[in-house]
């Protein structure tokens, strides 16, 4: 007689070493991402960037899963300043380069009675100086910045659809700020970006001398 193998016990034989190979896989991945954050703070906090576009990639495609390692020695807007100062660092050069730039600033910085309105571009400031955003948008005006305040996301994504800027100096919460220029730099596209002082999505404030630093520093040598 003949004794012929259950195919269930063939499969078990099969699957269960294939089963251990892919989770070690994963686990190896895993710890490469872990790696990867941690290596990487460590160099921007000591201002270098090495493997830059290895940072970037991983940056780019998962940040959410860099978070969650990134929560058990830290905090969520820690990891979030981390990767602005990523993009910072790493988009700065071609965001001077860059001859078609846009500012977007949030609609949260203006006063409680401010007098401008809602329109297609987002808010229109009517420099009545109740806020900074006059200032600002002024000091951009003269580097040939186009500004844009406004009150979500989707409003950014028609001015990139609509305008087609080279680039993108955003202002904004860690989380916020965070986001958009992951999005941007997942799209190709320079960005660099200021956090603001306070947030809480009303009378927010910024260090606006340091904007317009930031403003004069990423225009300069440029013709």
């Amino acid at each position: 007689m003949i004794y012929i193998p259950a195919i269930s016990s063939i499969n078990s034989n099969i699957f269960q070493p294939l089963g251990i190979i892919f989770i070690i896989i994963i686990i190896a991945l895993l710890l490469l991402l872990a790696i990867n954050g941690i290596l990487g703070y460590i160099l921007l906090k000591r201002n270098k960037l090495i493997f830059p576009k290895l940072f970037l990639y991983i940056m780019d495609n998962y940040f959410s899963i860099l978070l969650k390692f990134f929560l058990i020695i830290g905090t969520e807007e820690t990891f979030y300043k981390i990767g602005i100062e990523l993009y910072n660092k790493y988009y700065a050069d071609d965001y001077k380069k860059a001859k078609n730039k846009v500012m977007i600033l949030p609609h949260c910085l203006r006063d409680l009675k401010c007098p401008a309105k809602l329109g297609k571009d987002g808010i229109r400031c009517v420099f009545c100086k109740k806020c900074p955003l006059g200032d600002i948008i002024k000091a951009a005006k003269e580097k040939n910045i186009d500004v844009y305040i406004v009150p979500g996301s989707t409003f950014l994504k028609r001015i990139l659809k609509e305008k087609r800027p080279d680039a993108v100096f955003g202002v904004a919460c860690y989380s916020d700020l965070f986001h958009v220029m992951n999005y941007l730099s997942r799209k190709g596209m320079p960005t660099q970006g200021q956090l603001l002082l306070t947030d809480g999505c009303i009378c927010t404030t910024l260090d606006v001398k340091e904007l317009l630093d930031d403003i004069s520093r990423t225009e300069q040598n440029i013709k």
